[in-house]
């Protein structure tokens, strides 16, 4: 079958939109521009991404697959961004939450997301979840930020970000002194592979970690996130 010059012409047009699609989906995904959202589940992560992307509130459930999209960042009307944004909501269920690690290589930043009014009866799984983020390789040679962004904070049971700061950065010392006790006992081989949390002989503070880290009271119900959307677009943007 033979075909004709208009034909030919269609063909090497749409063969070669396909490769430039293709080359520029690889050179996004090549570059640090997205945003993960991570959290334990019924934490308010998956509203966040919604109230982002839609505007309005809908009733979430567990994830079991990440919700990913590019979102304009707005105030008022007025955008924060010179372009929409890649964000990633990754699920918060505890046999899922290692995929964050896969996102790594293209994160500018990380927003994860904690439940004000829960946080003292999961401070364990909340510290465990942070200490596997921050202590990633890749998170502190890449100097990844972080927003702790407090939800909920509108609960008559919620705590202050100063309170819950307090809190997390206690049990992650002792989870630090836990880890590391266990890692003595382990082969060298699989302990040259974990970084040290904070400095040693001293107790752990954010302050001492490499990437900068920030504590936000929000309430994604109510609508009270700009700091998110503000900390988001200056993280974007260098400033």
């Amino acid at each position: 079958m033979e075909f004709s010059t208009s034909t030919w012409v269609i063909l090497t047009i749409l063969v070669t939109a396909i490769i430039s699609i293709a080359f520029k989906v690889l050179n996004d995904r090549s570059k640090k521009n997205t945003f993960i959202i991570l959290g334990l589940s019924d934490s308010g992560k998956t509203s966040l991404f919604i109230k982002l992307r839609y505007g309005e509130q809908v009733q979430t459930h567990t994830s079991m697959k990440e919700n990913e999209g590019y979102i304009k960042l707005e105030d008022d009307g007025d955008p924060l961004t010179k372009v929409p944004i890649h964000f990633v909501d990754v699920p918060g269920h505890e046999k899922l939450r290692f995929r964050f690690s896969d996102f790594i290589p293209i994160t500018r930043g990380i927003i994860f997301i904690i439940d004000s009014s829960t946080c003292v009866k999961n401070v364990r799984s909340i510290a465990e979840y942070l200490y596997d983020i921050f202590s990633n390789k890749d998170v502190i040679k890449h100097h990844i930020p972080t927003l702790i962004a407090c939800n909920k904070s509108d609960m008559i049971t919620a705590l202050p970000p100063e309170r819950i700061q307090t809190i997390l950065e206690n049990e992650l010392n002792q989870l630090r002194n836990t880890r590391t006790s266990a890692l003595d006992h382990q082969d060298t081989s699989i302990t040259d592979n974990v970084e040290f949390l904070g400095y040693e002989n001293e107790i752990f503070k954010f302050e001492h970690l490499e990437n900068e880290i920030r504590i936000e009271k929000c309430s994604v119900d109510k609508n009270e996130f700009k700091g998110i959307k503000t900390w988001v677009a200056e993280v974007y943007e260098g400033r």
